[in-house]
């Protein structure tokens, strides 16, 4: 591998690398003290902004702010029964003290305490900015000013990045994010009103928090490329500088090949990473993180079509293909919500080195909201008891966590993916989510609207014997169906019929090139799925087809219309299964599903179609 002193040249000649240089280098106080990277620093910011005696001229706004933002925050819905935060909210903050290091008795660092007499009130903070908890460390501080402050009232406080939750329950949860749009906020609203100087502070200080915040795609791209085309010269700089990575099998070369280089050498590589650190770090960082190329190689493993996946540099995500099928029940999101569906799935890689999936319901119509949370409690999903509360948008209803050894590994991110998504309890909760929207359906008897539906493919072993049944019952003969593990598909002997007027399909499709196909299909969470779609005629023959149909009242998407269409789908419907061993279900599910009086009109109004010469 070149690991060589030549390839950092080529690396500080190009064009990506300087132009993320000149993003990092940009003018900012704080990066010109090196005072952004260290958490006592923003310790020492955040104490003189809730300290309302202090030159900051915003008094006690920023301490009122940060205790109803641990309120709203739905991770901290469960703490708010033990502590009245609200009845404070409404009182005066001018006497906050605010201490800063506070010594434990054994010999830690409270990062800073607020001692507020007038409410009889402390909130003690613990900020996290880049690194983690130490063992014990967030008990031994609780204990350590219960028995301090022994009559007051306690917040404590654990403050990171990204909402990490801390080891110990009782400590509520902030992060920066938070902290960032208190900041703007205010700056935003009195603007007019601060003084230049402290405007510009701030601004300052905002800035820093949206690079570590604030995903820049841009910037990503370029970090992607750069260690794509400059991985060895960035891994040698990055490596050099960090010796807690030389014993990881995939930096041991290069460790030994650190080893063997002169001092002056060794040298130059300290004065070429010191130089460009800060683009450095953030290249290996971003660059070797493969999650989205993972997620990527990950939906064409599980059949995942393009239609329903955004592959997020981040936090990549996607729905089950038919949960578009539940638009109609529960309501649409608006737009801005990650895929314009009110449920989602995604992963994210967390602080601590985990590959976590989560799934939330987004903000879709209250009433809608409320029923669906509602039915999943009484199909045993828990969930955060306020994420019914009207105003509340997003509410996580599953979570699951998988440890990834070595971020630069592509196919152990892809393997963790897989495990997380194949787990039995998150396919539990997609049946449940299932049962859940089928019981709104029922309850209020919504009938879908034949619409567009992209084709995909399912997974889940089918069973035979019930389809065997049906099309005993239906009169469908053998050679009229194929089975597949996941999914049987079968045609009429009108479909056959209609071949006579418009024809076979201009490319192979299914097992019988005819002009529709019914199929039905075991989907993720456990429904079985009947659909009827038509084919790829000749783009002529098609038309006619849907121009018919369109008389007769269907609706008809204009894509359906275009010379290029292939697949136009007419009816679909699904019904849980709660019991796939039980025949008997299975096969009354069939059942009804092709009774459904939409099915049967249709099937009736295609039947006309042979009457007709073209």
């Amino acid at each position: 591998m070149d690991y060589s002193l030549q390839s950092i040249a080529h690396l500080d000649h190009t064009k990506e690398f300087e132009q993320l240089n000149q993003k990092f280098k940009r003018f900012n106080p704080f990066k010109v003290l090196k005072v952004d990277r260290f958490e006592i620093r923003h310790s020492n910011f955040l104490g003189w902004l809730l300290d309302p005696n202090e030159n900051h001229q915003l008094g006690d706004f920023f301490v009122k702010k940060v205790l109803s933002r641990l309120v709203t925050k739905t991770e901290n819905e469960e703490k708010i029964t033990n502590v009245d935060v609200l009845l404070h909210l409404h009182r005066s903050f001018w006497d906050t003290q605010v201490k800063r290091e506070v010594r434990t008795s054994t010999n830690r660092s409270i990062d800073l305490l607020l001692k507020i007499p007038s409410q009889n009130l402390i909130v003690i903070i613990e900020n996290k900015f880049y690194a983690g908890e130490s063992k014990g460390q967030l008990e031994d501080y609780l204990s350590y000013v219960k028995n301090e402050y022994s009559g007051y009232e306690i917040i404590p406080v654990f403050l990171t990045l990204s909402t990490d939750e801390p080891s110990y329950q009782d400590y509520f949860i902030l992060d920066y994010k938070d902290i960032l749009e208190i900041i703007t906020q205010y700056v935003e609203l009195h603007k007019d009103a601060i003084a230049d100087n402290i405007y510009d502070f701030l601004k300052y200080y905002t800035a820093i928090l949206q690079e570590e915040l604030v995903e820049d795609e841009e910037a990503v791209e370029l970090a992607l490329n750069v260690y794509r085309m400059n991985r060895y010269a960035i891994d040698l700089l990055y490596v050099s500088q960090h010796p807690e990575l030389h014993s990881k099998p995939r930096y041991m070369e290069l460790s030994k090949q650190l080893e063997g280089f002169h001092n002056t050498e060794k040298e130059l590589i300290n004065q070429l990473y010191a130089k460009n650190k800060e683009t450095i770090d953030y290249v290996f960082k971003k660059g070797s993180n493969l999650i989205r190329e993972a997620f990527l190689d990950f939906v064409k493993i599980e059949e995942i079509p393009e239609e329903v996946y955004s592959a997020h540099v981040s936090s990549p995500n996607f729905i089950l293909p038919d949960w578009s099928d539940f638009e109609e029940v529960i309501g649409n999101p608006g737009e801005g919500y990650w895929l314009g569906n009110g449920l989602i799935i995604w992963f994210n890689r967390t602080w601590n080195e985990l590959l976590k999936i989560n799934v939330e319901v987004g903000p879709i119509p209250f009433k809608n909201r409320y029923r669906l949370l509602t039915e999943l409690e009484r199909q045993g999903v828990s969930f955060q008891s306020s994420g019914k509360l009207e105003g509340k948008k997003f509410t996580k209803i599953y979570t699951n966590t998988i440890n990834i050894t070595d971020w630069a590994n592509k196919q152990e991110i892809v393997n963790g993916m897989k495990t997380l998504y194949n787990d039995p309890d998150i396919n539990s909760l997609f049946k449940h989510i299932a049962l859940a929207i089928e019981q709104m359906e029922e309850s209020e008897e919504i009938h879908k609207p034949q619409t567009q539906i992209p084709k995909q493919q399912r997974e889940g072993e089918y069973p035979e014997t019930p389809f065997e049944r049906f099309s005993k019952f239906y009169d469908i003969n053998a050679n009229a169906y194929r089975f597949k593990t996941y999914q049987v598909s079968f045609v009429l002997p009108v479909f056959r019929e209609l071949e006579e007027i418009y024809g076979n399909t201009r490319e192979k499709w299914w097992w019988h090139d005819s002009t529709f196909t019914y199929w039905f299909d075991r989907l993720k969470d456990d429904r079985l799925k009947l659909t009827l779609e038509l084919g790829p005629l000749q783009p002529e023959q098609r038309l006619k087809i849907i121009e018919r149909l369109e008389e007769l009242n269907y609706s008809i998407t204009s894509r359906s219309k275009l010379p290029t269409a292939k697949y136009t789908r007419l009816f679909s419907d699904a019904k849980v299964i709660r019991n796939w061993e039980d025949s008997e279900e299975v096969l009354q599910a069939m059942k009804n599903l092709y009774e459904d009086p939409a099915n049967q009109k249709l099937l009736e109004d295609i039947s006309s179609f042979k009457y007709f010469s073209v």
